[in-house]
């Protein structure tokens, strides 16, 4: 595989006991749906985006002598903020951090992952989500939580995701994504409908 111009991201949900390990590169992401009362389910964001215009991230960028900029048009500006070789307008990632994209690597961008922990609690934490920018995208974390509100369980949520964001982006960019999701329910958690 050429990696010069082609990579991934990295997201992944570590849990031992009721420790949970979250673990990102890039614009993938984890969160949790906590149960706060009443059955319904609020959206915790677990891991964090490595976006290039994030405070830390973009001046690591521009210190190893690349820049970010989104790409403008006539018609205004069109897209995120990307990573540009110094020199040339390329690579345009639209991420800070990736495992692969060895130009990208030089203007910058790095694989180191980041790691988040918290304890796991049996009477509020319900549902992990592990997905790429296919679901983040078009879809906030709050909004990802309410789809999943109504379906009878993990399969069906990620059915019911996936075609939602298929969905919004033919609505907005007229190509489909790559989408991942990964959605498992703790503590023997059921919905209403299991």
């Amino acid at each position: 595989i050429d990696t010069e111009f082609s990579g991934t991201t990295l997201s992944m949900a570590i849990i031992r006991g009721n420790k949970l390990t979250g673990v990102n590169i890039g614009d993938s992401r984890v969160i949790l749906g906590l149960e706060s009362g009443g059955g319904k389910l609020e959206a915790e964001e677990f891991t964090h985006d490595h976006k290039p215009d994030s405070p830390g991230e973009k001046e690591r960028i521009i210190a190893a002598g690349g820049r970010v900029f989104a790409v403008e048009y006539d018609d205004g500006i069109d897209g995120p903020p990307r990573v540009w070789l110094g020199h040339m307008d390329v690579p345009g990632l639209a991420m800070s951090r990736s495992l692969g994209d060895a130009v990208a690597h030089t203007a910058g961008v790095i694989s180191d992952p980041e790691f988040t922990e918290k304890e796991l609690h049996p009477a509020s934490d319900r549902v992990i989500v592990v997905a790429t920018d296919g679901l983040w995208e078009f879809i906030e974390n709050d909004e990802t939580i309410e789809l999943m509100n109504g379906t009878p369980g993990p399969a069906e949520a990620v059915d019911c995701l996936v075609k939602e964001a298929n969905a919004r982006w033919m609505r907005e960019e007229q190509v489909i994504d790559d989408t991942t999701i990964i959605v498992a329910h703790l503590f023997d958690y059921k919905t209403s409908e299991e």
